[in-house]
């Protein structure tokens, strides 16, 4: 898995974590702020739903735990005049993985032992901003909205990260312990419509957030407790969206906690 995720350079996160330290983080970070469709200005009808399925995959940082991940989504938006709002609910599966490691005791010292766990969830996800709309209607300025994601995570591998907090940590290991997520941000997006097929449409969105208290849920061995202390969860995601005639494909990727990739192909009803 980690030779099909590319991770991505980010001044925001690098700067946070920088290590040899291996990283036991929650799967669906990065992830967890997909895009949710909207109708434009323009459009007569201003009510959007929209179902999806996704493919993700992503890594921790400092070349860490691998994750997998299969996502099926469901959204509602409405366009005012000036304003939209949207909100949605996802849920996910898939497994973490890490089978890099010789596991002889002296390694066992340092990092944790190799494993390959499940992953499953759910979250909810709501967003409102304000646009402005082409004096030709082709083209919406969604120049600000506020974004948030709620989810919480089960499976083998989030009781994974609960016993290696709850026991003795090895030197170079920082683990969260968090099941519910919280990720909150602002992003802005110009999205454009064909000037001869109004059902043809592009868009570029890019999200700025962090998960508030998220290193304080770490807890670490004596040679990674310097890297993650004071530190946030400050990352980015960018979308490219594209919808032909109701179908749509999303292109996201991300460095939010995880560095992340992920593809989406939806259906929207009017």
């Amino acid at each position: 898995m980690k030779t099909k995720i590319t991770a991505l350079s980010s001044l925001l996160f690098l700067t946070v974590f920088t290590s040899c330290t291996s990283f036991l983080t929650p799967a669906i970070m990065g992830n967890n702020m997909g895009y949710i469709p909207k109708a434009m200005g323009a459009d007569t009808i201003k009510t959007l739903t929209t179902v999806s399925a996704s493919y993700a995959g992503s890594i921790s940082p400092n070349a860490g735990t691998a994750f997998e991940l299969g996502m099926a989504n469901i959204s509602r938006s409405h366009t005012f005049e000036k304003s939209n709002i949207s909100y949605g609910i996802f849920g996910y599966a898939g497994k973490a993985s890490d089978g890099d490691h010789n596991d002889n005791a002296e390694y066992l010292k340092n990092y944790y032992p190799s494993f390959k766990k499940s992953v499953s969830g759910i979250g909810l996800r709501f967003s409102t901003g304000f646009h402005n709309t082409s004096a030709n209607g082709n083209t919406d300025f969604r120049y600000i909205n506020f974004e948030n994601s709620l989810s919480f995570e089960g499976g083998d591998y989030a009781n994974f990260r609960q016993e290696v907090y709850s026991n003795h940590i090895p030197d170079y290991v920082a683990v969260s312990n968090k099941k519910t997520i919280l990720t909150t941000g602002l992003s802005t997006e110009v999205i454009w419509r064909a000037r001869f097929d109004h059902e043809i449409r592009h868009a570029f969105r890019f999200f700025i957030g962090g998960t508030p208290n998220f290193a304080n849920s770490f807890r670490s061995g004596a040679k990674a407790n310097d890297f993650i202390n004071g530190k946030n969860s400050m990352g980015w995601v960018f979308n490219y969206f594209l919808y032909i005639h109701r179908f749509s494909l999303s292109y996201e990727m991300a460095d939010n906690v995880n560095y992340a990739q992920k593809i989406s192909l939806g259906y929207s009803f009017r």
